[in-house]
């Protein structure tokens, strides 16, 4: 009796753990408590990643099996849930040049609350991207959207993509199979009229002027005429910057150069193996960024640790100067004469462009210039 009663209990056990009730994606308000639709057991990642989306904080879940869609069994699926940050309410997507990742394994609630707080973050969801990586998936999801919803408007800005606009249930639904992503948000606290990412380009839900809403997205942005203590760089002949050479320099020669100034250090992480593969220091307030290769044997050992770029992204938020007769603000014409035709990559296309590629040994030099076509930022990687 002991034996049949101990198989029944360990029957009950399994069927329990197999029948565990999953997080259906669908029934989501997309305002829930971070902590109450995450396991910390999952594989968890959270911060930037400017081409999923620059404009709010992203939480990444992988190879979890607590999600579904509608009876959609969605395991092994990525699942990526956005968090309302003031502080990414910025030009982030060109700071960083439009593929900026920095996203940080996330193993408890005390460093999730360290991170929202950094971050000057919610701590509720307000969206989820679920990935689609397989055609039967894709067909499944829009079945259950459209049985729910009704057919969806056609994505101008796509060869296969669609939109709704829930207005009774303050959502917007944005299927993207061209680039593998199922998008709801929340929508009471966003645009009623616009709305922008990566994957789905501009859409216009009546009324969109595009320049307000793009003021609004980058709301947090410094304007280049209230920055202060602009730092004074100074560009050589060779394109060394006050005295850091690119593929020489170290990581600890720059921590002690007079240029370390308001900078902070930045790991790019392998979110498969946990190595660091990048490094990187930025100063957000006056756009400069310095780039370094991490080194594979110990990227904590400082001296190994060689740069191997740097980025100037807005002129106006610092004091530079040149040797090779470069000034701020040069005309694209101007630039074009002081350079050797043949040290320009792609010279014959320059009247198309609006930036100058100039070759630099092992790399390459970009001048940028503004919407009138004057110099105004430059990088070297």
């Amino acid at each position: 009796m002991k034996k049949i009663l101990l198989l029944l209990t360990i029957s009950l056990l399994i069927l329990s753990c197999n029948g565990q009730e999953k997080t259906d994606l669908s029934k989501l308000n997309l305002n829930e408590p971070i902590e109450k639709i995450i396991n910390f057991d999952d594989k968890l990642f959270v911060g930037i990643e400017t081409i999923e989306y620059p404009f709010s904080l992203l939480l990444e879940v992988k190879e979890s099996e607590k999600y579904s869609f509608d009876g959609i069994d969605l395991k092994g699926q990525k699942i990526i849930f956005q968090i309302n940050s003031e502080k990414l309410k910025t030009d982030s997507i060109t700071r960083f040049g439009g593929g900026h990742i920095d996203l940080k394994p996330l193993k408890n609630d005390k460093e999730l609350n360290t991170i929202l707080k950094s971050f000057n973050a919610e701590n509720n969801i307000y969206g989820v991207r679920i990935e689609m990586k397989n055609p039967t998936l894709k067909s499944d999801l829009l079945k259950k959207i459209e049985s729910r919803y009704g057919k969806g408007i056609k994505n101008p800005n796509t060869d296969n993509g669609l939109y709704w606009n829930i207005k009774k249930e303050n959502k917007y639904i944005f299927f993207a199979p061209d680039h593998d992503r199922l998008i709801i948000l929340n929508n009471i606290n966003l645009s009623k009229t616009c709305y922008w990412d990566t994957f789905n380009g501009l859409i216009d839900f009546g009324g969109c002027d595009n320049e307000k809403y793009t003021q609004e997205l980058v709301k947090n942005s410094t304007k280049p005429e209230d920055v202060k203590s602009k730092p004074i760089i100074k560009i050589d002949k060779n394109w060394n910057i006050n005295g850091l050479v690119v593929g020489k320099t170290n990581e600890e020669d720059f921590l002690k150069s007079e240029i370390n100034k308001n900078f902070e250090r930045i790991e790019e992480i392998n979110g498969s193996t946990g190595n660091i593969t990048a490094i990187f220091y930025q100063n957000e307030y006056h756009d400069f960024y310095i780039y370094l290769s991490a080194s594979k044997k110990n990227p904590q050992n400082k001296k190994e640790n060689v740069i191997n770029g740097y980025a100037i992204n807005n002129f106006k938020k610092v004091e530079i100067s040149f040797e090779n007769d470069l000034k701020v603000g040069m005309k694209f014409d101007d630039v074009v004469q002081l350079f050797d035709k043949k040290s320009i990559i792609d010279y014959d296309d320059l009247k198309f462009a609006n930036y100058i590629e100039i070759k630099n040994g092992l790399y390459k030099v970009t001048l940028n210039f503004d919407e009138n076509k004057l110099f105004s930022g430059m990088y070297i990687k």
